[in-house]
């Protein structure tokens, strides 16, 4: 312990606010033993606690507020006479104490989460992405303009803006109403291909699916058109999850898709021919003719569009249509579709008469 000189010039160096304080409720520490407690100490021994009173029973709220707290703390910590103050939860020491046991308990600041943002902040990715085909269709648009003129452009081109640009919902899908109508059953094809368009479209996959296929765009010639098999567009259009999701909801309905196959007819005749554009191809192959991963369990084939396993399914597939002896698989990279044709057949794996029971194996193979 200091000498009673050191502290007195101690206790002269400290600022007026501690000085008042420490004169008030003097430290146990520097008190020597037997001496009287102050008339403030003697109200309220504490003065960075709730005090209940003895005569009425009421809690009353401490002598200094939280903020004087938290202010005399920092005093006497540039000072170093912090521990000479009473317990507070401003202090120091039950700061970290605090911050070891609970942690930094900010939503969203932890490992795997994300602060939710505002509104206009998770739209910002969609709004950039319609601003940037905005600035591309900007040359076609000045065409058009030029071509039909300032009086007709309002009953011509801007009455019916978002039928000309807007893509259908079969074109979202890279389904046509063709291979819908060719199903007895579309509900599985649709259901299939919205979870492809979802996985496609993801943020964090676009990008990375849209800088490969320009790639390997750049990097195979062109084909010629007279070609049977033409390669696929390089152009990856990005999708939102509504436009994907109501693509769905309106296909996955027997009574919607009609309507909407009608409106589709109805606006091709009236010369809206934008939505006749999108074409996707299919593939016909045996089950046999694909390959086959043992470590994955999974079939395979390459695309048209340069990947090696743009096809791939499980046997679990194959068992949700083995009724109808034929599966389609749509590539994962572009929007070409492979139909797989294939049989069960059971074989007799023993034909021993003595075998003791007999197994049977049941094994796909095609037609």
């Amino acid at each position: 312990m200091a000498s009673p000189p050191n502290i007195v010039q101690l206790a002269k160096s400290l600022p007026e606010p501690l000085q008042r304080f420490f004169a008030r409720w003097p430290p146990a520490a520097l008190v020597t033993p037997g001496t009287a407690p102050t008339p403030f100490q003697e109200q309220r021994p504490n003065p960075f606690r709730f005090y209940k009173h003895p005569v009425t029973g009421r809690w009353q709220d401490p002598v200094y507020s939280q903020r004087r707290q938290a202010q005399l703390v920092k005093l006497a910590r540039e000072h170093g006479v912090e521990e000479l103050l009473p317990e507070t939860t401003k202090g120091t020491e039950y700061q970290l104490a605090h911050r070891v046991e609970h942690g930094l308990r900010v939503k969203g600041t932890g490992v795997g989460q994300k602060v939710k943002g505002r509104i206009h902040e998770r739209h910002m990715i969609a709004k950039m992405e319609q601003r940037r085909k905005a600035m591309l269709e900007m040359p076609k648009l000045i065409r058009a303009w030029k071509s039909i003129g300032k009086r007709n452009w309002t009953k011509s081109y801007n009455s019916q803006p978002m039928a000309l640009s807007s893509p259908s919902h079969y074109q979202i899908l890279s389904l046509t109403p063709t291979i819908v109508n060719s199903q007895n059953d579309p509900s599985a094809l649709i259901k299939q291909a919205y979870r492809r368009a979802l996985l496609r479209h993801h943020p964090d996959k676009a990008a990375a699916a849209a800088a490969t296929t320009a790639a390997a765009a750049a990097a195979t010639p062109l084909v010629s058109s007279s070609s049977p098999h033409p390669r696929p567009s390089s152009t990856f259009q990005l999708y939102t999850i509504d436009q994907i999701t109501q693509a769905f909801t309106v296909l996955a309905s027997p009574r919607q898709r009609s309507n909407y196959d009608a409106s589709l007819r109805l606006s091709r005749a009236n010369g809206d021919d934008s939505q006749a554009r999108f074409q996707t191809g299919i593939e016909n192959a045996d089950l046999d003719d694909l390959q086959f991963d043992k470590e994955e369990e999974r079939w395979y084939r390459s695309c048209r569009c340069g990947n090696d396993r743009g096809y791939s399914f499980q046997e679990t597939d194959l068992e949700e249509v083995e009724h109808e002896g034929l599966l389609m698989v749509g590539c994962q990279d572009c929007s070409l579709w492979l139909k797989v044709h294939f049989a069960v057949v059971e074989d007799v794996a023993d034909e021993n008469p003595s075998s003791a029971s007999d197994q049977k194996e049941s094994g796909w193979h095609d037609h």
